[in-house]
């Protein structure tokens, strides 16, 4: 006999349930995960998701023709860590069942779907044990509030039990936020878009900060994650309220590239201008800064301030709806044997192990940085943005796709390609219409870093 469960509902979206207008932005798909969740130890707390938790990340991959079904399936009993191996420092985290508080133990009592194709079974669960150095055999278990972990397969948990997790739960915007982060990791998407996470992670003096890529508007950037996307973006000076973003969200890929070692400050973001070497202005060019330490914002008062130029590179945007694989799928391929399954499966959870998801220490320390309070902004099921964010620039005319590293050539070509209630951000210059134009379409259009004439 199953403990006993308070409530069993299943959500199955349908593209109609969509508030909004939903653009795709890769093939539609449909994502499949039970979730089973902690109750109560006794003590008033428990770790079941509210229906506002699930209808926003729902609402998030409604946006862009995606299904998701979230089954919220069992409570189950109440451990404070869940362990892997206590011989081997942790280690075979999903897969170890000599005790009862193992994700695999749980799974095999609690998971439904076991062996049916497609579907990811996720824990809401208090904390877990990890080894404190895994470059070192015999560092131990060592439990932590990091707010969860996947295995880039069919396998994930959410833990925000921990100290200072807010009530030993979360907010419910982190709650949703986490959700979706770990579920993005099942999904192929990193911390860091492209780039190697782990490189990206240390401030120059050996400590760990997290690896944090302001120009990449995700939940899967330690920025965002738990604090919102549109609210962090704009408070830390890299957008304006009229930028057309969403607090929960994967990045669509069409911010500017940062190149570390030649940063241009009226340039910016080209939504904004960026004081990238902390000295209150934002005339400069040619700055040498590591800005994916932190977020954003004007003065001595932005996070990469004082920080160490211990690892320049280029900091990119990258379009994550467009580049969605399923692990759950990867791992139906891999029991039939397919070796290619088995090696992305393996790659995945490697790359997975070497940079943990946030901790509740890294969170409180990124909300003091950047003024944040209250934990991020209140949880809605957000309506879909019906127009994208837009940029016009000089180009090459054979690739001229709106984003920031390819714009758009001509304010004609940006209203022919572009949706309605788009927004238009400028780079400063003449442009020559040639066969005149129409502006026939509903849109915004701003030119933040200089002037731009139009004729």
């Amino acid at each position: 006999m199953k403990y006993a469960t308070k409530t069993k509902t299943t959500l199955r979206l349908v593209m109609a349930m969509a508030v909004g207008f939903a653009t795709a932005t890769a093939a539609a798909a449909t994502f499949r995960v039970e979730i089973d969740f902690m109750g109560d130890p006794g003590d008033g707390h428990d770790h079941q998701p509210d229906q506002i938790v699930l209808d926003a990340v729902i609402q998030m991959f409604a946006c862009q023709g995606h299904t998701l079904i979230l089954d919220l399936d069992d409570q189950i009993p109440h451990v404070n860590t869940l362990i892997g191996d206590p011989t081997a420092d942790c280690s075979n985290f999903w897969n170890y069942t000599g005790a009862t508080n193992t994700y695999r133990s749980l799974r095999n009592t609690w998971f439904d779907r076991e062996g049916v194709d497609g579907w990811h079974y996720c824990i809401f669960a208090h904390q877990y044990a990890t080894d404190a150095d895994p470059a070192n055999s015999g560092s131990g278990c060592n439990a932590t509030n990091s707010s969860g972990r996947a295995n880039g397969g069919d396998a994930f948990i959410v833990t925000l039990g921990g100290a200072p997790w807010a009530g030993q739960e979360g907010t419910q915007f982190a709650q949703a936020g986490t959700l979706a982060h770990e579920l993005g990791h099942n999904l192929g998407l990193s911390h860091c878009g492209t780039a190697n996470c782990a490189s990206n992670s240390f401030d120059g003096t050996a400590t760990w900060v997290g690896p944090q890529v302001p120009n990449m508007p995700s939940v899967m950037s330690y920025n965002y994650q738990t604090s919102g996307v549109r609210t962090q973006l704009i408070a830390n000076g890299l957008a304006f309220d009229e930028a057309l973003f969403k607090e929960l969200d994967y990045s669509h890929g069409r911010m500017c590239s940062w190149n570390e070692n030649n940063l241009n400050e009226t340039r910016g973001t080209v939504m904004m201008p960026v004081d990238y070497n902390c000295d209150n202005d934002t005339q400069d060019s040619g700055v040498v800064q590591d800005v994916n330490y932190g977020g954003g914002g004007i003065g001595a008062a932005a996070p990469w301030c004082g920080v160490g130029n211990a690892n320049l590179t280029n900091v990119n945007d990258y379009n994550e709806w467009a580049n969605l694989s399923d692990g759950a799928a990867l791992v139906a391929n891999g029991t039939r044997g397919e070796a290619v399954a088995l090696a992305t499966l393996d790659a995945r959870e490697r790359e997975l192990d070497k940079t943990p998801c946030i901790t509740g220490d890294e969170v409180a320390r990124i909300e003091a940085e950047l003024g944040i309070r209250g934990g991020g902004p209140t949880l809605e099921v957000e309506t879909c943005i019906s127009g994208e964010n837009v940029y016009i620039g000089p180009g090459s005319p054979l690739f001229d796709f709106g984003i920031c590293n390819l714009p758009k050539i001509s304010v004609e070509s940006a209203q022919a390609d572009s949706p309605s209630n788009s927004v238009y951000f400028f780079t400063p210059t003449t442009y020559d219409e040639a066969n005149g134009l129409l502006l026939n379409k509903r849109g915004k259009y701003f030119c933040k870093t200089g002037a731009a004439l139009i004729r």
